[in-house]
């Protein structure tokens, strides 16, 4: 059974959740996934997927720097937190 816990970071109450099964991750949708992810494949259509790579790793980003942010309590620029990211990586 998957199980999560929700805290509340001002409180510290925490709430903990057993959802359903339903048939996989993403609520079932993995079988949905996997199928447009193998017709973008075959057909070499990007636009099926919805997003680009490039997408993705900004949205990623931005998750990574608002956690950062939440931890230390200071105000952290994406734009800069991105930047980075990227030394990092290419270092």
């Amino acid at each position: 059974m998957n199980t999560f816990t929700v805290t509340d970071f001002r409180t510290g109450k925490m709430t903990h959740h057993a959802p359903k099964n339903e048939g996989g991750s993403h609520g079932g949708g993995d079988l949905g996934l996997v199928r447009t992810f193998v017709e973008a494949v075959r057909t070499g259509r990007q636009d099926l997927l919805g997003t680009d790579v490039h997408e993705v790793l900004k949205s990623h980003l931005t998750v990574f720097a608002t956690e950062e942010s939440r931890k230390k309590g200071t105000v952290v620029k994406c734009e800069e937190f991105e930047r980075m990211a990227k030394a990092a990586i290419l270092a």
